[in-house]
């Protein structure tokens, strides 16, 4: 999936505008709770048709940490 469209999806899900996920941006900064941020990987991997592991996300921190990860899952396939 192109990255532009991953961010999209990450925004909508989110409720952010899209301009507000740069690459370097903490996904901690974007949203309160943790557990927001797990609702959404999910949703990203049943909409993608992917699977995280945990050892996958253990050095995601930013944006584009998990744009790389969802991407190279996404290329793997």
């Amino acid at each position: 999936m192109a990255v532009a469209g991953l961010k999209a999806r990450m925004a909508a899900f989110l409720k952010l505008p899209e301009e507000k996920l740069k690459d370097d941006v903490l996904l901690t900064d974007l949203v309160t709770e943790s557990f927001i941020l797990v609702e959404m990987v999910i949703e990203l991997q049943d909409d993608l048709g992917i699977q995280l592991m945990q050892d996958d996300l253990k050095p995601v921190r930013t944006v584009g940490d998990l744009v790389r990860v969802i991407d190279s899952k996404g290329s793997s396939r």
